[in-house]
């Protein structure tokens, strides 16, 4: 597996831990009392829902793929979690504006509906390379099978 592999397969656990931790802090802040520390509504509902959510589903897709061997990610998923993150980011910059509260409305289940699509498109590859595994070691002990028995 290449460097650039390794790099794609990781960065969605430490993405997933980022986003739990800004979570954990928005939550934090919001059971002492301090949620003023929070600068709109949308970072409140953002730091609260949002991230721990993506957190939850970046860590499933991570145990989804690292169930592949060797545990790669396909171009197009790749591609999924570059759009992904860019909406993330986006997210997390209208945030700080009360003004934007509009756009969060919009990103928001957008950002949910690419986090769909991910988990479907690295579960179903998952699956996939699972059964082509399946079937190859079912193969290869029907080989050895017959060449024990002389057929």
């Amino acid at each position: 597996m290449t460097t650039a592999d390794r790099l794609w397969l990781w960065s969605q656990p430490v993405i997933a831990v980022l986003a739990a931790a800004a979570g954990a802090i928005a939550w934090f802040l919001q059971l002492s009392g301090q949620v003023s520390a929070l600068p709109t509504l949308q970072a409140l509902v953002t730091g609260s829902f949002v991230l721990p959510g993506l957190a939850l589903s970046l860590a499933i897709n991570h145990a989804t793929v690292m169930l592949r061997r060797p545990p790669r990610l396909t171009i197009g998923e790749r591609l999924l979690l570059v759009i992904e993150y860019t909406v993330v980011v986006a997210i997390l910059a209208i945030s700080l504006s009360p003004d934007a509260l509009v756009l969060g409305y919009l990103l928001w289940p957008l950002l949910i509906a690419i986090a769909a699509t991910a988990f479907a498109s690295m579960a179903s590859n998952t699956i996939r390379s699972r059964r082509g595994e399946a079937h190859d070691g079912h193969h290869d002990e029907l080989v050895a099978h017959d060449s024990v028995s002389g057929v």
